[in-house]
């Protein structure tokens, strides 16, 4: 989104000074063509911007102006503050996970724009990191938007149950959306949106708990599930192309003929057996002996149908 990319060229010469084209081309990972452009943009857009020609020019900021970020419409700051707010601070060099970081941004704002950004990211969240790559098609996605949105209670048919819940926000993980919400009782659940089989919106409205952080609660919910999943601890051997494949759980040590010892756990033996048998060779069973026995098993059925 061009939006985004001025944004980031304009902080990012806020933040680091006088800048070279190039220096903004590499920095930002943009042509130096669409930096020159870009520059020229926010010149006749009216921001103070301007070069200095020789050796040691470049373009810079005028020393004592400071975005307001005006001129970003509603979907713009949403897309910029929700899910491209992990790269534009990296961008600039800050930590991306400071929530200090984020507020500061959210500062600059105008004050209509600044409840727009904040409404949002209290209610949207992106989450790239995914369990799995399986592409999940959600029916129920807008109007459980819109609930979240207008905080209007919904009734969901989730397994054999319907029942009314509030909705306080949408998480994409990967491929997948969940739906974060409230049951009457007031406990706090997650609902995996591909396993609703149907979703009408109420005109019951809610308060919602002002104290509810969606990135907070997305967090602990995780680390949650994660320590809930059975574990399978598992020992291979592996070429080093077949490493980024698994996630270690001890360090990974060389042997003499260049394969990795690497500790991890997966679900169960089944899984493991075939993590295995997807490397194509690259990554040897050697604990535990069970899993041995599985991987040799299936290595002697798939070469017999073969």
């Amino acid at each position: 989104m061009r939006a985004e990319r001025l944004l980031r060229l304009l902080l990012h010469l806020q933040t680091r000074g006088q800048t070279t084209v190039a220096q903004l081309a590499e920095a930002l990972d943009i042509s130096p063509r669409t930096i020159q452009r870009d520059l020229e943009v926010l010149s006749l857009a009216g921001v103070p911007i301007y070069s200095i020609r020789g050796r040691r020019g470049g373009w810079a900021l005028l020393p004592d102006y400071r975005t307001r970020l005006t001129g970003l419409t509603p979907s713009e700051v949403m897309s910029v503050f929700v899910g491209a707010t992990a790269h534009v601070l990296a961008d600039l060099g800050l930590d991306a996970s400071s929530e200090q970081a984020v507020t500061k941004l959210i500062a600059a704002l105008p004050e209509p724009t600044r409840r727009e950004a904040e409404y949002a990211r209290q209610r949207l969240l992106i989450d790239h990191a995914g369990w799995d790559d399986r592409r999940e098609t959600p029916h129920w996605l807008a109007v459980c938007q819109q609930a979240v949105w207008q905080e209007l209670q919904l009734e969901i048919e989730y397994g054999d149950h319907t029942f009314a819940v509030s909705p306080l926000g949408l998480v994409a993980k990967s491929r997948t959306w969940y739906l974060v919400a409230t049951r009457p009782d007031g406990q706090l659940r997650t609902y995996r949106l591909s396993r609703v089989t149907s979703a009408e919106l109420t005109n019951r409205r809610f308060t919602r708990p002002p104290s509810f952080d969606l990135a907070t609660h997305w967090s602990n919910a995780q680390r949650e599930f994660l320590a809930s999943r059975p574990t399978y601890p598992v020992t291979l051997k592996a070429q080093p192309h077949a490493i980024p494949r698994f996630r270690p759980t001890e360090p990974i040590t060389p042997t003499d003929n260049g394969w990795w010892i690497i500790h991890t756990d997966l679900e169960n033996p089944h899984e493991a057996c075939a993590t295995v048998l997807a490397q194509a060779g690259a990554a040897i069973a050697l604990q535990p002996p069970e899993l041995i026995t599985l991987v040799r098993e299936a290595a002697n059925t798939i070469a017999k149908s073969h």
